[in-house]
């Protein structure tokens, strides 16, 4: 099965097939409606433009993927990317600071805006909806030897409520207490981000763990799920476990455009939902995600309208993700100085080491989607480092010594001796 998806500030998922399974007829009154839950207070100017920079990333991130890996099963948190790196960027100066707000589409706001938004936007997310979990968890772990600014790490704690850890990075048991604490605050889906052994030159992990859990508001029959043939861009087929609504008297939302159609279906109390989108068989999905912008996507989805169900039918299906590459990406994106020590600049973590640099990055999705609903998860790794020093060396050969001559590439010995009096003939 090919899936492609985007967890953003709302789940919302990518459904791509070249099959039609949607049908609807529209209908002006039926007995079940599903009520769109509000959210209890209108979002502030600098929260909209977190999440605005949060989808903005989101698709060019997605279109970046699709063209290098078109037939992967992508599924990624833009939400957990953005609140790891919006830690990171507290620690980021100059030109770097400035990459990464653009990367990000954050090149509007200031720092306080940003660390503003995104205290208020956990806030809300995580109580919205009490009949969906969904929690936001962030953490900072760093070197016990290492100094670190306190403005830095206060200022992370307060808005992005990080944990703060120092650590023995020289213990391998560190490795395993990062993942645990992943694993933990996934619910077990994600259980590893950081592989060891830390590098010697390893200063901080500033990670982010996103859980998701919701029961749709209108569930499918377990009973109505059959074996049904699934179609792929290439012609070929599969055999899938289909879910299916059928001819009930209950709303859905539903829109439709040029090449596509679209559903939302909802979680909980309607709080949350899953946005599926079916391009036309014509339509190759990949192009169709890359030609996609922000703009686009929210044009897209305030355009649902109340449909009575005639047919609704999509697959089971669990993707496990993680980015390839994922430094590379971002690169290519902009976020250049970030990885390069020679220009890097992250003086509000430690302004006595100015070659502080990016050093490893990692995403990693987890996503089921079954009769019930869906369970979700995305952790996001930074990892800080320096870059040693040219040693200072005092050596004199005024004693017996041995040496070679080689090739160097080959490390071909061409010729060896030992030297025990140089004054000799």
């Amino acid at each position: 099965m090919k899936f492609y998806g985007i967890f953003g500030l709302v789940i919302t998922l990518v459904l791509m097939s070249g099959c039609d399974v949607f049908d609807f007829e529209d209908e002006e009154d039926t007995p079940e409606v599903i009520e769109r839950r509000d959210l209890p207070r209108e979002l502030e100017p600098s929260e909209e433009s977190l999440i605005d920079g949060a989808g903005s990333f989101g698709f060019d991130l997605t279109g970046k993927i699709v063209e290098d890996y078109p037939r992967d099963n992508m599924f990624v948190s833009p939400l957990s990317i953005i609140m790891a790196y919006g830690m990171t960027m507290n620690g980021a100066d100059g030109d770097t600071y400035d990459q990464m707000a653009e990367v990000f589409g954050l090149e509007d706001m200031d720092r306080e805006e940003i660390n503003s938004a995104a205290l208020s936007l956990i806030e809300l997310l995580t109580e919205f909806d009490e009949d969906v979990k969904f929690n936001i968890a962030n953490s900072i772990w760093y070197r016990d030897t290492f100094e670190v600014e306190s403005d830095f790490l206060d200022t992370n704690e307060h808005y992005f409520g990080a944990t703060i850890e120092p650590a023995d990075f020289n213990d391998p048991e560190t490795v395993d207490l990062i993942n645990e604490w992943v694993e933990n605050r996934t619910e077990g889906l994600i259980d590893e981000i950081v592989e060891g052994p830390i590098d010697d030159y390893t200063v901080m992990y500033l990670i982010n763990a996103i859980y998701f859990n919701g029961d749709w508001s209108v569930p499918f029959d377990p009973d109505d799920t059959s074996p049904q043939m699934f179609h792929h861009a290439d012609g070929s087929e599969s055999e899938v476990d289909m879910m299916r609504i059928e001819n009930q008297e209950s709303h859905i939302y539903y829109n439709s455009g040029e090449d596509y159609r679209a559903v939302n279906l909802y979680y909980g109390d309607a709080g949350f939902a899953m946005t599926l989108v079916l391009p036309d068989e014509d339509v190759d999905v990949q192009e169709w995600v890359k030609n996609l912008d922000w703009e686009q996507w929210t044009d897209l989805t305030t355009g649902f309208q109340e449909a009575n169900v005639n047919l609704l039918e999509m697959p089971k299906f669990e993707v496990s993700y993680e980015v390839e590459q994922f430094g590379e990406i971002l690169e290519d994106l902009g976020m250049i100085d970030a990885f390069d020590y020679t220009v890097s600049d992250f003086s509000k973590i430690n302004p006595d080491y100015e070659d502080l640099h990016i050093s490893d990055t990692r995403h990693k999705s987890f996503v089921s989607v079954n009769e019930e609903g869906t369970e979700a998860a995305a952790a996001t790794s930074v990892e800080v480092s320096f870059t040693s020093a040219p040693p200072e060396v005092s050596i004199s050969f005024d004693r017996p010594f041995f040496y070679m001559i080689r090739e160097v590439e080959s490390n071909t010995p061409m010729f060896m001796g030992t030297m025990t009096d140089p004054s000799a003939e």
